[in-house]
């Protein structure tokens, strides 16, 4: 590819990036992910499409001198990796020497790992993808302990909040009137999710970004020829939102092959559309055999595309999946607890079982013996209701159990509940 072609496609990408930050930008409640970049390190922004990854990227760098390349532009496409250093050339020669460089869906050029690897050493470098198994190959080898990754998310609850104007304070939540508002607005956050693009733009911009996640994040990338069938199995599986699923029952229902759905299964996980939870065993074995638990990255996918019949405490448990996969950056000590009863979260590393039902009056004898089951096997420290409006403490059997409104959950830091 010709440097001057790469360098007018720097170029329009800059104006383009430019003109949106021109825009109205939501603040984003994440850490101080600029600390990643202090030393020799890469910093990868994961997370499902349409998150405003790029976006989030560009704004931790304002005021700083920064290159920002989009490997998704289709004047790229094909891009070899010995073309990289054609890429780099293109930056120095139209800004200098830039101490950032943001790449941005990098992971289509094939053999990308070792530029970048040697690239950190001179650069800080930002790479953002649509796949969890970006940093799972030769980076991540020559990386290790010298890359740090960070899953966005669409918009929180609070985030969708902010951009619609409002900001809470911990007062709110004992505010008759605001409170009131409070559950209008998580009603409204229900049906139309929290990706940016569609808050902007209208409601059924979230079925082109569904369809976009299918098409190029797993159609593609997995060469699947079934469209069709692939359709239907993703539909589905969305539609089990909060359910405990059977992959091998699934693909009996659809008369596919089960090796096949596993296989749509983990390229619909790693482009972060679904989480899969798996259930609680004191045995490694019994956590990979048992059946896992499944749930959608954004409810406004469900309102979208899931088949139709919603169901209000599954999406709010949905919603409170979406908070701990998000607070916890991933599922790796996240699991659904069934000792007799059944829990619904069990946060392994800050020792908390969570229930989560749509009780307004008061919270059924099942749900709290469900969390005195799941405490016998777990040991957990906190035991937590989270129901749609209701607060309360319950004292049972020796044993506190916090029942918190679901909006307050939503809104409140984890760490401090």
């Amino acid at each position: 590819m010709d440097i001057e072609d790469i360098k007018q496609v720097i170029v329009d990408q800059s104006d383009i990036l430019q003109n949106k930050l021109r825009g109205r930008i939501v603040k984003r409640d994440v850490p101080d992910l600029l600390k990643y970049l202090r030393a020799p390190n890469a910093l990868a922004i994961l997370g499902v499409r349409r998150a405003g990854k790029s976006t989030l990227a560009t704004l931790l760098l304002q005021g700083k001198k920064f290159a920002y390349v989009n490997f998704e532009d289709e004047r790229l496409k094909g891009i070899r990796k010995e073309e990289l250093n054609k890429v780099l050339q293109g930056i120095h020669e139209l800004y200098g020497d830039v101490e950032y460089i943001i790449f941005d869906e990098i992971q289509g050029v094939e053999g990308w790992e070792p530029f970048v690897s040697r690239l950190r050493d001179v650069k800080r470098v930002i790479v953002t993808g649509t796949n969890s198994k970006l940093l799972s190959g030769e980076l991540a080898t020559s990386l290790t302990g010298r890359h740090s990754d960070f899953i966005l998310f669409p918009f929180s609850f609070r985030e969708y909040l902010r951009y619609k104007g409002e900001e809470v304070a911990d007062n709110d939540f004992y505010s008759t009137l605001r409170v009131s508002r409070l559950k209008v607005e998580l009603e409204n956050y229900i049906v139309e999710g929290g990706f940016p693009e569609s808050l902007i733009l209208s409601r059924e911009q979230v079925n082109f970004i569904y369809n976009d996640i299918l098409f190029k994040d797993v159609i593609a990338r997995y060469r699947i020829r079934e469209i069709g069938k692939f359709r239907e199995f993703a539909r589905t599986l969305v539609s089990y939102y909060s359910n405990e699923v059977s992959l091998s029952s699934l693909a009996k229902v659809l008369g596919l092959n089960k090796v096949t759905v596993e296989m749509w299964a983990n390229g619909l996980s790693e482009a972060y559309l679904i989480f899969f939870l798996p259930r609680y065993g004191e045995k490694l074995k019994q956590r990979l055999t048992y059946n896992k638990k499944v749930y959608v990255v954004d409810p406004g996918i469900i309102s979208s595309v899931a088949i139709k019949g919603k169901d209000k405490g599954r999406i709010m448990e949905n919603l409170v999946a979406i908070k701990l996969v998000r607070e916890l950056q991933g599922t790796d000590h996240l699991y659904y607890v069934r000792n007799g009863f059944e829990v619904d979260f069990y946060d392994e590393l800050n020792s908390r079982l969570i229930q989560v039902t749509y009780a307004s009056d008061v919270v059924e004898e099942r749900e709290i013996r469900g969390l005195i089951r799941g405490h016998e096997l777990t040991r957990a420290k906190e035991l937590i209701v989270v129901s749609w409006d209701l607060r309360e403490t319950i004292k049972h059997e020796g044993m506190e159990i916090r029942v918190i409104p679901l909006y307050q959950f939503l809104l409140r830091d984890y760490n401090t509940l």
